[in-house]
This record gives C-alpha cells, structure tokens and sequence, in this order.
C-alpha cells in the first residue's frame, strides 16, 4: 500500500467514525482505582492474536506520550494488538485491545540502555484482567470483538457507551512470507520487551514478539504449538484529540500478522 493509499485510508477512515475516542483524562482516573477483588492468578493456556506495527507522523505528540522514566527511541514505532485469551488455566477467558509505543530505558542497576515497549492504553473484557493495574497497566474495562470473515482478522475496540469503535485493526492474509524487509524488522522487535511501570519503577513484562526466535520460523520450529499468518493491516480510528492514535497520527504500515498460539504460561515480573 502506498503512502498516499494509506494517508487516503486513514483520512477516510477518520471521517466514518464519529468523535469518540479514549477519553484519557477520565481513564486516567479510572486506571487509578483498586481492581475488583479476590485475586484470580492468570495461567494462560492458548491465545489468538492480530499483530501491527505502523509509523508515527506527529514525533511532538510522541515525545509527550512518553513517560519520564523512558526516553525517546531512534526509531518511532507504534505496536497494536488484538489478543483473544480463548483457552485459560485459571481466570475467565478474555479479549484485549493493546496500544504501543517503542521507548528507551537505563536500567538503574547497570546503567544500560534498553528498548521497550510502553503501554498506552490496554482495553480488556473481564473484571478479573483488570487486575493488571496493580502492576501498572493502564487497564480498562471495554467490549473487544475478534472477528474472521474470508481471508480476513477483524479486532474492534469499543468506547464507553460499547457501540462506538476507538479501535479497528483488520488484518487481509497474503500468500507467502515477509519480504526482506519485513523480515529485517520482525528481527529487530523480537527480542523488545514490554515495560509496566509500578511504583516508579520499571518492571519487565517479558518479550512480546517471539522472543530469541524469529516469528517467521516458529511454525515450522513448533507447529503444534504456532500457526502464523502474515497479511496487510489497516487501521481505523475517531478524529478525537484523545484518542491515542489520532494523536500519534498514524503512517506507513511496516508488518502484520495473525498468529494462534497454544502453550501454558503466565506474564513474568521483574525490575529492572
């Protein structure tokens, strides 16, 4: 898709959706108050997932969204995913919508430089993911769909009301695999780690790419557990100063992927 293609993509898709978008001052509110109680440990079992990373065009607004404890990266990249948390151990199953900004962190220890990914906005569907907030994700809970019609991955993310979308990744599979190019990039994020931040303080989230292997080799490397798609992504969003995309204004998109994973884990937690 060219720059143009997309800029007239995303114009549009601006215009469709009326103004109502994250509403950051109140969720900011909202992400301050105590989860629901008891504590319901999340052992995840299997999860599909809709995968985008997309550039930015408002490097100002970026720059803003940064917390003061990371720093701006060489590269601006924004990561949104789709997760549906179908099979679980313990805990309901749930679906996610996630926002994503590369960032830099020294590790206070070392002294060393580190990228990571920061968490914007993080929608979920159960009462018992929320929480997350006491490890510093900034959980709220919203209706998310997950959604596949012909050849095609649909992730919805809804406001306040649950009728007005914030958030619409589609995913269109391709036959074949990434490009060089796409390749390239797949293999710089993997090993990137997501960063919460509690207390003050940073706290590891593991990697959430594929880690020390490259996703475009973890089907043949383990079939029965990855099946990965990979597609052209679309994004779509209100014309809202609040909402997060609107204002990172979002351009090119690098890559995307579908990808259904099935293996038992649960979110680490380490300070960095």
């Amino acid at each position: 898709m060219t720059k143009m293609k997309i800029a007239k993509f995303i114009s549009i898709s601006v215009l469709l959706f009326p103004l109502y978008g994250y509403a950051l001052e109140i969720e900011r509110e909202e992400i301050l108050q105590p989860p629901p109680r008891p504590y319901v440990e999340h052992i995840y079992l299997a999860q599909e997932s809709i995968v985008a990373f997309f550039e930015v065009t408002n490097i100002d607004a970026y720059k803003k969204l940064i917390p003061s404890i990371f720093n701006m990266p060489e590269r601006p990249v924004c990561r949104v995913v789709m997760n549906n948390f179908y099979k679980m151990e313990s805990a309901p199953t749930y679906f996610e919508a996630v926002v994503q900004i590369l960032v830099k962190f020294r590790k206070r220890q070392s002294g060393e430089e580190m990228l990571a990914w920061h968490y914007l906005g993080l929608t979920v569907t159960s009462k018992e993911a929320l929480l997350g907030r006491l490890g510093g994700y900034p959980k709220v809970l919203r209706k998310v769909t997950f959604e596949y019609h012909a050849n095609k991955y649909t992730g919805t993310s809804y406001g306040r009301d649950g009728q007005t979308p914030t958030l619409k990744l589609i995913l269109e599979l391709k036959n074949g695999r990434p490009t060089r190019d796409e390749k390239r990039f797949l293999d710089f994020v993997s090993p990137i780690p997501g960063l919460t931040i509690k207390d003050g303080k940073a706290i590891n989230r593991g990697v959430v790419g594929g880690g020390k292997y490259k996703i475009y080799e973890l089907e043949k490397a383990a079939p029965k557990i990855w099946t990965i798609a990979f597609g052209d992504c679309t994004i779509e969003y209100p014309n809202d100063p609040n909402n997060y995309l609107h204002r990172l204004g979002i351009g090119k998109f690098i890559t995307g992927f579908w990808v259904d994973q099935k293996y038992r884990y649960k979110i680490p937690s380490k300070e960095e």
